[in-house]
């Protein structure tokens, strides 16, 4: 691996430890080991299946928008490719997902132009999945919260945030449907100069993302992403009765799960939504009557069992995927892998 990319990760791990010392500062750290100590770790390989079962239903989802976008690649090759991908999971606004765009053109000889939409894609169904898990799951919550006297959160408030969060994105997937508006805002566009030179590759990427996105294909990812995501929310509840918050329910985990995920993964470009997700599931777990101490520890352990479990399996199928296919990734020409969108497109 190359020196700038050794560097990069170092930084990362190193923030995300700077992050984890402030909740540890902030909260009572002695109370935290106890509860670690006192989890009830034989319940753990049911928290690490439920999400591996979310990875492999997401591959699922990722290989539908794959044969639908005409993306022509073996099913293993695609399989160790996606699960590749987690290695970057924890780069800032998932930017490093180019990953698998870029393994697909080492190792299949795909242009990214055309590949690059499947990431997009996979990411407006995740949010998608779950704005309507939260949805479904906001009056257990809101239950849980009223009894406990956080009458300060309103259900409307909430509402009204799922609201602009699902209107946001219908507005957005429409807009991309309509092509002579898109067309119509190019040529406004190509009257400057400096947006002119990229509009080549932002077309073609326009081009290759307007099919993926027709309404059968956005019902039919919502509903994986729907299912997926539900598994890792069911891994909070087992963490949560784990660290003796038993009397959260599964409705009320999804909704933590799913807002903390939206705040932290989707609103901040951090590196894997580090700090905005741990203190959104800080603050919603308190307001449902969970000791501060247990909502921080829960907090540890599922992006343990998360994110930083997600990165160490993407590391590992990136050494699986280079010794299938007897070459190992060019990390140098990664770096360069927008340049290298822009030089692919006509």
């Amino acid at each position: 691996m190359k020196r700038r990319v050794i560097i990069r990760l170092v930084w990362i791990l190193i923030f995300a430890i700077l992050v984890y010392t402030v909740f540890v500062i902030w909260s009572d750290f002695r109370q935290n080991l106890k509860t670690l100590r006192d989890f009830t770790w034989r319940l753990y390989p049911l928290v690490l299946a439920a999400v591996l079962v979310n990875f492999v239903v997401r591959e699922l989802k990722w290989d539908y928008y794959r044969r639908a976008g005409g993306i022509n690649v073996p099913r293993l090759g695609s399989f160790l490719v996606f699960f590749s991908g987690y290695s970057m999971c924890i780069s800032p606004g998932r930017v490093g997902e180019l990953i698998k765009p870029f393994m697909y053109k080492e190792y299949f000889g795909q242009k990214m132009s055309r590949t690059v939409p499947l990431v997009f894609c996979e990411r407006v169904s995740d949010l998608l999945g779950m704005i309507v898990l939260a949805a479904v799951t906001l009056t257990a919550y809101m239950a849980g919260v009223q009894h406990k006297g956080g009458g300060w959160l309103s259900p409307g408030m909430i509402y009204g945030f799922l609201v602009f969060s699902a209107v946001f994105v219908a507005a957005m997937i429409w807009l991309i449907r309509q092509k002579s508006i898109m067309h119509h805002v190019g040529g406004l566009l190509s009257l400057s100069s400096r947006i002119e030179r990229s509009l080549h590759h932002i077309r073609a990427l326009y081009h290759a993302t307007h099919p993926l996105l027709t309404v059968k294909n956005l019902a039919v990812t919502t509903a994986m992403a729907f299912f997926s995501w539900a598994f890792e929310c069911w891994a909070l509840m087992i963490i949560l009765h784990g660290v003796g918050a038993d009397q959260i329910t599964f409705g009320q985990a999804t909704f933590v799960f799913c807002m903390a995920t939206i705040f932290g993964g989707f609103l901040f470009f951090l590196p894997g939504g580090l700090g905005g997700f741990e203190a959104t599931m800080t603050i919603m777990l308190s307001l449902l009557g969970v000791l501060k101490f247990q909502a921080v520890s829960a907090t540890f352990l599922v992006r343990l069992s998360t994110l930083f479990f997600g990165v160490a399996i993407g590391f590992l199928f990136i050494l699986i995927t280079s010794a299938k296919y007897h070459k190992p990734i060019k990390w140098d020409e990664f770096d360069k892998a927008e340049t290298e969108i822009e030089r692919e497109s006509p």
